[in-house]
């Protein structure tokens, strides 16, 4: 079970970017609430003059993308697909920039539609943290080790063809890894892969025709 520094760590830090794997209850939830409180105070530098605003943009999209994956990470720890945590993402992103335009162009319309987007991010939002306070699958599920089994390491599964194929367990980038290796091998040694490429590129001469070789020189 991570405490409130772990989950901090994790969530801003190792795992900001991750959109596989998971997170048990308490990583999330620690992480959650220590960002709505971050949120709090980012809010706030609008305040500050000049950069103000700039700063507050750009830490505010930092947040929501962690939350984002976050999110994604709880879901999958419930065996669940984390599609879902993209609706109310993408609904909040189309009210703000259809916001002016709508107000703008179709002012009766905008009203209503804009509070039916709201409506349903709001209810979609809601919907993802009531999932996300379900306990996890207890083993390993279709995203990776229970992060709770101090006897397991902790292993991600970026799909499901993981669980069969042992050799991906563990480090889900092998076969790009693998790939890059031999690309940086090939780059080392040029002559080698030019040689490779010519005896390709040159057929070789089947029997029959080397006899017909043969008998058209002693002629």
């Amino acid at each position: 079970m991570a405490n409130v520094v772990e989950a901090l760590v994790l969530g801003f830090k190792t795992k900001a970017l991750r959109i596989y794997g998971r997170s048990s209850r308490s990583e999330f939830w620690y992480f959650y609430l220590a960002s709505l409180l971050l949120l709090g105070g980012i809010m706030q530098l609008h305040q500050v003059p000049i950069v103000g605003s700039l700063i507050q943009a750009v830490l505010f999209i930092l947040v929501m993308v962690c939350q984002f994956t976050a999110m994604l990470r709880r879901l999958h720890d419930c065996n669940k697909s984390g599609k879902i945590v993209a609706l109310p993402y993408a609904l909040g992103l189309f009210y703000f920039l259809a916001l002016f335009p709508l107000h703008g162009l179709y002012p009766e319309l905008a009203t209503k539609l804009l509070g039916t987007i709201a409506g349903i991010a709001l209810v979609s939002y809601l919907l993802i943290l009531y999932f996300c306070m379900q306990p996890g699958t207890s083993g390993n599920n279709n995203y990776g080790t229970d992060p709770l089994d101090p006897n397991t390491v902790a292993q991600d599964f970026i799909n499901p063809q993981h669980l069969q194929n042992k050799e991906y367990l563990g480090d889900p980038w092998r076969s790009f890894k693998n790939k890059v290796a031999k690309e940086k091998e090939a780059a080392a040694h040029p002559e080698q892969n030019s040689q490779a490429k010519v005896a390709v590129a040159t057929p070789q001469a089947s029997p029959e025709k080397k006899a017909k070789q043969v008998k058209h020189r002693k002629k």
